[in-house]
């Protein structure tokens, strides 16, 4: 049998102990702060008084990726927000819009729920290109084709949400 490795005190910042065998290991007091235990077996290790967590750099571009993701969703929930209550303007174009913007918003929501973020990620982005294509199809064809376009992305969306419950 082994003796059981001795790290306390030390700084194991970013340290990989990726898979190792530290059955009894003393952590305690250590700076594990952003190591790597992967399937290591830390079966009976004492961790008394280490240190844990994030290193700095891991820190701020966390902080940097959410400020970008929270600045982004803003945007757009502005943007989908003016064209949803465009919906209630007396434009014909207006409620269209409207309409079309609402769409790929409800299919988010509901696939987010049902199947969770990713999946609603990916349900987005479907619903977002037909609608686009909708809307081209029309500015394109005129007022003729309005009814097709919102009936054919109304009934994808809805089709797509069904599908992924």
């Amino acid at each position: 049998m082994t003796t059981p490795q001795n790290f306390s005190g030390q700084n194991l910042r970013g340290r990989s102990f990726k898979g190792q065998e530290l059955v009894g290991a003393d952590f305690s007091g250590a700076d594990i702060r952003g190591a790597n235990f992967t399937d290591a077996n830390l079966t009976k290790a004492n961790f008394t008084g280490a240190k844990a967590g994030l290193q700095r750099r891991q820190v701020i571009i966390l902080v940097i990726a959410s400020l970008l993701m929270s600045l982004l969703s803003g945007v757009l929930s502005a943007v989908a927000g003016f064209w949803i209550a465009a919906i209630f303007t007396s434009n014909d174009y207006g409620v269209v819009a409207g309409i079309i913007s609402l769409i790929p918003v409800a299919v988010f929501f509901v696939v987010t729920i049902r199947k969770g973020f990713l999946a609603g990620l990916g349900a987005l982005g479907v619903a977002v290109v037909l609608a686009v294509a909708g809307a081209l199809g029309v500015a394109g064809a005129g007022a003729g084709a309005l009814g097709v376009a919102v009936g054919v992305a109304g009934a994808v969306a809805l089709a797509l949400a069904v599908a992924t419950t």
